[in-house]
């Protein structure tokens, strides 16, 4: 379990004094005594910078840490984003259905443009980031629900006053691409699938952590996107491609610029969907998507109407490639550029993505150096594609599909009833509760 580190705070008052009385001095340093010097004056200086760092979190921690009625609930349920609320409002309300009334903490204001929650739920707005963390570690609960990863890790810290975390997915996915201990230190994960439950079980070895509880859950969030499809009309008419990708080093737009959709255009109709995060972190590169003429581009809070009006996806890395796939059981074409695994939970597990090797026959990965023949590929993929093919690979990868929500809220309430029960849990190394009797090696009813 990682700490975090005191040293630095430790020091920063002894580099305060040594600053404050330097005096002038007139002499020849040679490189190698100036390179020493470099690195202990910086030193000095980062020493400061995490001292004062540190002792600002320390600050928001002991404010927070005054019990407020406003952080004492039964069921905790953290939403970090918008986008999120998609895996939880099926859940909440599936939860009001059996007698649970959660309590909603969402890190931004909800407004008359979201769906409104159920009266039996109670909404909490707290703040983003450093502050709304501080307060959240301190919440006073049975069981605490989230998407969040690397609890215990980062900013994310358990409040002492939480017998339970467990976390939900919210895509489709794996432990390759997550960032170390992402799910190491939550009691339970609310698993999509057997591929992540057969990773966290091999990070648990390497790592010779103690079984968590991992339950076949499912992704709630599919129930929303199915319910879309089944009101919108089926697509017609000449065919239409959705060009969604990812944003950052990996993204299309980033490799390959955007001259290629200019030339799908030329033969078939194309929606274009830039990733929303480009529009912060790359305003040029998601200026020249919005001028690409010949095109319509989406720009909406969501891309569903987009998925239903398309025959035909286009991606890279991003998540929307297994929600196109399984929800509209159409074919879906991804630039396979190598990922660099770096810093990643695949540097222990090893290998390469067992889930795109699974959905490769309707997932079709397309080699980089034939981004200027991709016409053709998506002509074979629109041939090649099979519905039934599609839904066996399904079943074998997601978990409860059509049903998650129901699956998810049955088992949040066994372990609410069981944290209940249990008035003093007992604390053990790494946080975790132990496995219920009955519930087997691995955790699932």
């Amino acid at each position: 379990m990682m700490r975090r580190a005191d040293g630095p705070a430790k020091l920063w008052p002894i580099g305060l004094w040594l600053l404050a009385h330097a005096a002038p001095a007139a002499a020849y340093i040679d490189p190698g005594t100036g390179s020493a010097l470099f690195y202990v004056v910086s030193g000095l200086v980062v020493s400061i910078y995490f001292g004062v760092r540190g002792l600002y979190y320390r600050v928001l921690e002991a404010i927070f840490r005054i019990r407020h009625k406003d952080q004492r609930c039964d069921l905790a349920i953290h939403c970090e984003d918008p986008r999120y609320e998609i895996t939880f409002l099926p859940v909440l309300k599936e939860l009001v259905a059996r007698g649970v009334e959660p309590t909603f903490f969402t890190m931004y204001e909800r407004d008359s443009s979201f769906e409104p929650l159920p009266p039996q739920v109670t909404h909490r707005a707290i703040a983003a980031g450093m502050v709304g963390y501080a307060y959240l570690n301190n919440v006073e609960a049975n069981v605490l629900i989230t998407t969040t990863p690397q609890l215990d890790v980062m900013t994310f810290r358990r409040s002492p006053r939480v017998k339970h975390y467990s976390i939900v997915q919210h895509a489709l996915g794996e432990s390759r691409y997550v960032r170390p201990y992402a799910y190491d230190f939550y009691d339970s994960v609310l698993c999509c699938g057997e591929i992540l439950k057969e990773n966290i079980r091999k990070i648990e070895a390497i790592r010779g952590l103690p079984a968590k509880q991992l339950y076949a859950t499912g992704l709630p969030h599919y129930e929303e996107l199915l319910k879309s499809r089944q009101v919108a009309p089926p697509p017609d008419g000449d065919t239409i491609v959705l060009v969604a990708p990812s944003w950052g080093p990996f993204s299309m737009f980033e490799s390959f610029g955007v001259d290629f959709i200019e030339t799908i255009a030329r033969q078939y109709r194309v929606i274009v969907r830039p990733h929303p995060q480009m529009k912060v972190s790359q305003p040029e590169l998601y200026a020249r998507v919005l001028a690409v003429h010949g095109v319509h581009v989406d720009t909406t809070r969501t891309p569903v109407e987009s998925m239903a009006k398309a025959h035909v996806l286009l991606s890279d890395i991003s998540g929307i490639a297994h929600e196109f796939a399984f929800i509209y059981e159409r074919p879906v074409l991804i630039i396979d550029q190598r990922r660099i695994v770096g810093g990643t939970e695949g540097d222990l597990l090893g290998g390469d993505s067992e889930l795109k090797d699974r959905c490769r026959e309707f997932i079709v990965p397309v080699p980089p150096s034939e981004i200027n023949n991709i016409c053709t590929h998506i002509g074979q993929a629109l041939a090649n594609h099979s519905p039934a093919r599609l839904a066996e690979v399904r079943a074998q990868l997601v978990y409860n599909f059509g049903a998650a929500s129901r699956v998810a809220a049955e088992q949040i309430s066994e372990i609410l009833v069981r944290e209940r029960a249990n008035a003093s849990p007992a604390k053990r190394r790494f946080g975790y509760s132990a496995v219920p009797e009955g519930l087997g090696a691995q955790g699932a009813p």
